[in-house]
């Protein structure tokens, strides 16, 4: 089968491109984009395609980047196609001290994608070959990664196309000369500090001693793990739905149920929550993974886990958040000076509001039922929280603040203190709600902790006593 009647295969078997397709072909100059372009310029009539050509210039190589863009831009002419060229800013790795090939990538795909959209392409052609494909398995297989890293670059994705996915390169250098097709050589790829080069050079040579047909064996492999991919995207997808509650810029979890679940599946909610927050995987490790689980195999009530691309990972108590990270703010709350009767709305933070009411009276308004028991929990599981104080036996003013280092409260029915801080971790108030939890000071005595209790100063007597009926209900958004 020639090279030609292969890629269609390729293209017919995976759907890659429909009747009429606008396409923008990647150009960068090499032997694969080369044989990309003329392939799919004969392909044309019988899809009827249009082609545009696009080119990116990286500001790296000198003269020999330049040569690139100037053989893109002449077959562009030579074909009698539209042509787009992109550029970096000159000099704009000196403000990074340095780059790689993830930020090279990156910067090439979003001219290609913006591009597309200009123009309204249906798809964009990439001139990954077979080579490319094994090369990938074998750099992500001495990473360790999981099945995800192993399956490599999807066939398609979106608009991304890939039609020489099942070419070897050695194909491609067959096709060019057969064509007469001139091309350019990247000096780059002879580098063999970087890691594809070396496995390139090195690594598939010597494994074509063990099987002559390594590259197209791994690329097999590649395949059979994208099959399995695509079954586990589907169940984890489900599983998200199941078990996770997503809000803007963070995933929450339910601790316990998050860790009965198998640990394949696990691993997976913590990549797909990941994806759904920055889009993407990028240098998001098996390793992180590792570490979350050892965090919380440990057993600990709270943790934080600080992952790239500003991902936090946090645990508090039951509740275990994914969340973008950002940058550490003051609470929004500030004190509040309360005159009887009061009713306020109050902002906490910019998640949470409360409603606070506090209604003069006499103790004799206020009877127990019988059997009643006040349960303690935070006011951000509860909702909501009532109770009474006697004014007689407490300072003025009363004030509403957040907590400060060192508050302490002698509890209703005890004669010594107890600091605040463990109150809250009693209540089992996530460690970013504590710095904003509501709490009513009468001078410098706290006398009130919604969802806990008042303190022993502020206890009602069986006297008449000057009262007030404290309420306080908190409101979320979404």
């Amino acid at each position: 089968m020639d090279l030609l009647a292969k890629v269609k295969k390729t293209i017919s078997e995976r759907r890659m491109l429909a009747q009429g397709d606008k396409v923008l072909v990647a150009v960068s100059g090499g032997p694969d984009s080369v044989s990309l372009l003329d392939l799919l310029f004969r392909l044309r009539e019988e899809y009827a395609l249009k082609l545009v050509v696009a080119h990116y210039h990286h500001q790296l190589r000198g003269k020999d980047a330049d040569l690139d863009a100037k053989l893109a831009r002449e077959l562009a002419r030579k074909y009698g196609l539209e042509f787009i060229p992109g550029s970096a800013e000159k000099d704009w790795w000196k403000k990074l001290k340095g780059t790689n090939e993830e930020l090279l990538r990156q910067m090439r795909y979003e001219f290609l994608e913006k591009s597309a959209e200009k123009i309204s392409a249906q798809k964009i052609a990439l001139g990954h070959n077979a080579n490319d494909l094994a090369e990938s398995f074998l750099i992500n297989l001495l990473r360790g990664s999981g099945m995800l890293g192993l399956a490599g670059m999807p066939v398609t994705r979106g608009k991304i196309i890939r039609p020489l996915i099942a070419t070897s390169r050695e194909e491609i250098i067959d096709y060019l000369n057969e064509r007469g097709l001139a091309f350019r050589m990247d000096k780059s790829n002879r580098n063999l500090q970087i890691l594809r080069n070396r496995i390139r050079a090195e690594l598939v040579p010597m494994l074509r001693t063990y099987n002559p047909e390594i590259v197209s064996a791994l690329g097999r492999a590649a395949e059979l793990l994208r099959e399995d991919e695509r079954f586990m995207e589907e169940a984890n997808e489900q599983a998200l739905a199941r078990l996770a509650t997503l809000e803007p810029g963070r995933i929450l979890f339910s601790a316990k149920k998050f860790q009965s679940e198998p640990k394949a599946i696990r691993r997976r909610l913590v990549r797909l929550a990941i994806a759904r927050l920055k889009t993407d995987l990028r240098k998001i490790e098996a390793g992180h993974i590792f570490e979350l689980e050892r965090m919380l195999k440990t057993g600990a009530a709270s943790f934080e886990l600080d992952l790239p691309g500003k991902i936090r990972i946090r645990k508090s108590y039951d509740r275990l958040a994914i969340e973008i990270a950002a940058a550490k703010q003051e609470p929004v709350f500030e004190p509040v000076i309360i005159s009887l009767p009061a009713r306020r709305q109050i902002r906490l933070s910019s998640e949470y509001e409360i409603e606070f009411r506090a209604e003069p009276g006499e103790s004799k308004e206020f009877k127990k039922q019988p059997g009643e028991e006040s349960r303690r929990e935070s006011i951000f599981s509860s909702g909501a929280d009532e109770d009474f104080i006697a004014l007689d036996e407490i300072g003025q003013p009363l004030e509403l603040r957040t907590p400060k280092p060192g508050d302490r409260i002698i509890p209703l029915g005890m004669k010594g203190h107890r600091k605040l801080k463990e109150i809250l971790q009693e209540l089992k108030v996530p460690r970013e709600q504590r710095k904003i939890y509501p709490l009513l000071f009468a001078g410098d005595e706290l006398v009130w902790i919604p969802g806990f209790g008042i303190s022993e100063k502020a206890r009602l007597k069986s006297a008449p006593q000057k009262t007030a009926k404290l309420a306080v209900t908190v409101r979320k958004f979404s």
